[in-house]
């Protein structure tokens, strides 16, 4: 008598996070991603054929948890308040200003998110 096991199916890639967490909603389509909101840092990443959205809000480090491919940060902060992303050996990659964003953002690359009032 001889038994085939059928080889497991690859398990799915885990999904994007942040620690601390924060609020994040899914789009199915990039041009259903609302603007950001004042205030607000967001910042968008791909995953599983939609969007996923980050509402960042309070001052502050975010360590981010598979975060893969290209995505846009946008900054509403006010007045000199910066979001600055920082690679994983903690060397910063990019400074967004408040009122800015930036597209194209590596995220294979980066590691962290931090919101300051350190100005760009």
């Amino acid at each position: 008598m001889t038994t085939t096991v059928a080889a497991a199916p690859p398990a799915a890639p885990s999904a994007p996070a942040t620690s601390p967490s924060v609020t994040h909603k899914h789009y199915g389509n990039a041009g259903d991603i609302p603007k950001c909101r004042p205030g607000y840092v967001c910042a968008t990443v791909a995953y599983g054929g939609k969007y996923h959205v980050f509402d960042f809000y309070r001052y502050g480090t975010y360590g981010l948890s598979n975060w893969h491919g290209r995505g846009g940060l946008a900054n509403e902060q006010a007045g000199g308040a910066a979001a600055r992303l920082y690679d994983r050996s903690g060397a910063e990659i990019e400074c967004v200003a408040a009122g800015t964003a930036a597209a194209g953002v590596d995220w294979d690359r980066a590691g962290k998110i931090k919101l300051t009032t350190v100005r760009c």
